[in-house]
């Protein structure tokens, strides 16, 4: 007994991605998530602290599920701890957490629970009304093309479903959406929150300007209650108004070094100041 249970850990441990030393491709810039950044492969968020098996900048969160892919390899953390190990058919290149979780490849999708998509897309996200997805044509739904013309990436809320380009296109409606410049990133709540290299714009469901916050951000995530940036490599917690509400992304509090070079999961509180 006792050594069929050795057996069995010693298959798990060799499947998992094993830790590498850095090399040039290494991530040593901060990757930003819901509400905290992965730095090599240590994840610090609000109330989720983690060590990943190596680093990897594919990475996504969707409150309690934590999403990192590797080569041929999906880990899905709940609450911190690894729930599943799902294989890929290859070399990821983005992975999404939100609304549904999905990994995309050079040509084709990954949909947890459905399999391989042979979608080529630049940009996807899944949903409960199934898979969008973008092309150098324009973006689908599917097989059911939606609209003509060239997007870079989409977002998406509990409404509506954007496609940013020039301009956005929003689904399912089809209205256009102008907006205030080169849209970087962007987060759906009731309001629309886009970061251009001007700053970040709070827009309308239609684009009116609501707010904007000048300066020079990375990324932008949001949790439903606050929205999340980084400035100068620093996690950087907004209002929904765009007020600052933190500075600081941790209240100061630091786990035992031996519990992060494991995948054990530890909670971390935050204080909004």
């Amino acid at each position: 007994m006792r050594v069929g249970l050795l057996c069995c850990s010693l298959w798990l441990a060799a499947c998992a991605p094993q830790p590498q030393p850095p090399t040039a491709s290494t991530p040593t810039e901060p990757i930003l998530i819901e509400a905290g950044v992965v730095e090599g492969r240590f994840v610090r968020a609000v109330g989720l602290q983690l060590a990943l098996p190596g680093p990897t900048p594919l990475v996504a969160r969707n409150g309690e599920t934590l999403l990192a892919a590797y080569p041929f390899q999906l880990l899905i953390y709940q609450n911190g701890f690894i729930r599943d190990s799902l294989p890929l058919p290859g070399v990821p290149t983005f992975v999404r957490a939100k609304p549904l979780p999905l990994v995309g490849f050079a040509d084709r999708l990954f949909v947890p629970g459905r399999g391989t998509l042979l979608y080529k897309a630049k940009d996807a996200l899944h949903t409960k009304e199934g898979v969008y997805w973008l092309d150098d044509e324009g973006v689908s739904l599917e097989r059911q093309r939606l609209a003509e013309g060239r997007f870079n990436f989409l977002a998406a809320g509990e409404r509506y479903v954007y496609a940013f380009g020039r301009e956005a296109l929003r689904l399912p409606d089809r209205t256009r959406v102008p907006l205030p410049g080169s849209v970087q990133a962007a987060v759906v709540l009731e309001d629309l929150y886009v970061l251009t290299s001007e700053g970040l714009f709070r827009l309308s469901p239609e684009g009116l300007r609501l707010s904007f916050r000048a300066g020079t951000f990375s990324g932008l995530q949001t949790d439903g209650v606050y929205l999340y940036t980084l400035e100068a490599g620093r996690l950087l917690t907004l209002r929904l108004n765009l007020d600052v509400a933190s500075r600081s992304a941790f209240k100061a509090w630091a786990p035992a070094r031996q519990n992060l070079d494991s995948p054990t999961a530890l909670f971390a509180s935050r204080e909004v100041q």
